[in-house]
């Protein structure tokens, strides 16, 4: 009888010992990125989130998660003090030292590329789907993401007019527009509009004058800051767009920064609400 209780017990302890293991395999995720965040949850992923940065304001789920910082100036102790056995990263998170040292702490770390095309969108989905081994909801999401985007180039391939828009950060009454290689740039002409502020890389603040000679016949701003603003009243208010052709029209469009910007799994569509209010403009 006592060899046969100490081999039960030796039987529960290898139990234990196995149960262990499991849980401390269990994933322990820190999403770096809005749009990487956007993707863990569509892809039901998120039981293994423990941390999120800021720019993840979205679905509103993420906001009772820890927030680790602004994904280009992390802590790697904020970070490491989640235990995170992944960190899942947009390619910009950063700075770089700060990504070293959580390499060298041991933490996995998977980059995911830039990805500002309808290909390069998709091709993220089924990459995070992969490294979280979902890969049978990221090939549905990523199924119906190519639907959205056909949508989308079959109409801006019939659009008449492709009107010249502008994106501006409004910040302190000082407007900066959005140039050459930046995420607005490439949302501009993926929903069928002619990007105009082409002289200059990134975001570079415009005087009145040169607003009023961009002629923009729309205007786009983050919905996240109208409020801030003032609304199409407060953008008419800033130096020069109440001379512009937009602000003339009143075609100043608030839109979702997060969605249209941040290339993630609500980009198709919300690229689809652009296009049709950017076809009904007429010159």
């Amino acid at each position: 009888m006592f060899e046969r209780s100490r081999c039960w017990l030796g039987a529960v302890a290898l139990a234990l010992c196995a149960q262990a293991a499991v849980a401390a395999e269990a994933p322990r995720i820190v999403a770096l990125g809005g749009d990487i965040t956007e993707t863990v949850y569509a892809l039901d992923a998120q039981q293994g989130l423990v941390g999120v940065d800021s720019t993840s304001v979205w679905p509103a789920e993420a906001h009772k998660l820890p927030d680790v910082g602004y994904v280009r100036q992390l802590a790697a102790e904020g970070v490491l003090a989640l235990r995170p056995n992944l960190i899942l990263a947009t390619h910009d998170a950063g700075p770089p030292p700060v990504i070293a040292q959580l390499r060298e702490a041991g933490v996995r770390i998977e980059l995911m590329p830039t990805a500002r095309t309808p290909e390069g969108v998709v091709a993220k989905v089924r990459e995070i789907g992969r490294v979280l081994d979902r890969d049978a909801a990221a090939a549905a999401l990523a199924q119906r993401m190519a639907a959205q985007y056909a949508e989308l180039a079959k109409a801006v391939a019939g659009m008449k007019s492709h009107p010249r828009v502008v994106f501006l950060m409004a910040t302190d009454g000082s407007p900066k527009a959005a140039g050459r290689e930046t995420a607005a740039a490439s949302a501009i002409v993926l929903a069928g509009g002619t990007q105009i502020a082409d002289g200059f890389n990134g975001y570079k603040s415009v005087s009145a004058e040169a607003l009023v000679a961009l002629a923009p016949e729309v205007i786009l701003l983050m919905r996240e800051r109208e409020q801030e603003i003032g609304g199409v009243d407060g953008v008419l208010r800033l130096p020069g767009v109440a001379l512009t052709p937009a602000g003339k029209a009143r075609r100043i469009l608030f839109v979702d920064g997060q969605a249209l910007l941040g290339f993630g799994p609500r980009n198709a569509e919300h690229e689809l609400q652009l296009q049709r209010e950017l076809a009904g403009v007429r010159p």
